[in-house]
């Protein structure tokens, strides 16, 4: 579905109404889809980007959001990996993930300028309003080798803003795997828009609907065989606790 056919039809649908210029305003409408599509990137962790970042010698942070214009999120489950060549030769070497009080507890002196050599260690350094990843030690590049960072992360996607555009779009290309699930999009943002009308019990259905589809994507992911089970971070399926937030949310919308 494009973004038209979510804001239109399918909050048409499930609002049941045709409304667009009073209460469920074209601009109310447009909002909530895309705060929707923000949701459920969040609770599924669908929405994986990857990205080879240059590596220069002796420079030990690399603002994300700069490099790959993307949002940073978190770490994907992926591995990220320092990629070394030399002479067309490849070599991919995994690096252990960390956070910063990690490096200050366990590795006292990463902060030193001095200590170069290869990266065994990337971690996330959210600096004020910037995503930086950090290298320790600090790299230096050797003669004659090209180095670069491997990394998958979990992004947020772009919002929607021309008609045409498709939910989890990155450039000009879209997640078609995701398709099944763009109506779960128009539930959670009717369930906004429920809240201008203060029906309670239209907010918990969308709300349930919702949640329906983040398991029934979340399950789809599991290893067969697995016995973990991935769970969304916010129990749709329990709404009566939730009803609350919502209505106190956003005013915006």
């Amino acid at each position: 579905m494009d973004f038209k056919a979510l804001y239109g039809e399918a909050l048409d649908f499930e609002l049941g109404s045709y409304d667009t210029t009073e209460l469920f305003t074209t601009a109310r409408r447009k909002l909530a889809v895309n705060r929707a599509q923000r949701e459920f990137a969040r609770l599924t962790q669908c929405y994986v980007r990857e990205f080879e970042i240059p590596v220069v010698s002796g420079q030990g942070s690399y603002e994300i959001e700069t490099v790959t214009g993307d949002t940073f999120v978190n770490f994907s489950r992926r591995p990220t990996a320092l990629l070394r060549t030399k002479g067309g030769q490849l070599t991919r070497t995994p690096l252990q993930r960390h956070d910063v009080p990690w490096l200050d507890l366990h590795k006292p002196g990463w902060r030193d300028t001095g200590t170069t050599g290869v990266p065994e260690i990337v971690a996330y350094n959210p600096d004020g309003g910037l995503s930086v990843l950090v290298l320790t030690p600090r790299p230096t590049v050797a003669a004659g080798e090209t180095w670069s960072l491997w990394l998958s992360f979990l992004a947020t996607p772009a919002d929607m803003v021309s008609d045409t555009d498709v939910p989890f779009r990155h450039a000009a290309d879209s997640l078609t795997s995701l398709e099944p699930y763009h109506w779960a999009l128009a539930h959670f943002a009717a369930s906004l828009m429920e809240r201008l009308r203060k029906d309670t019990d239209a907010v918990e259905k969308q709300l349930t609907l919702f949640g329906a589809y983040v398991q029934d994507y979340s399950g789809s992911q599991r290893p067969r065989g697995s016995h973990n089970r991935v769970g969304q971070q916010r129990d749709y399926l329990k709404p009566s606790h939730v009803v609350g937030a919502i209505v106190q949310g956003d005013p915006r919308v």
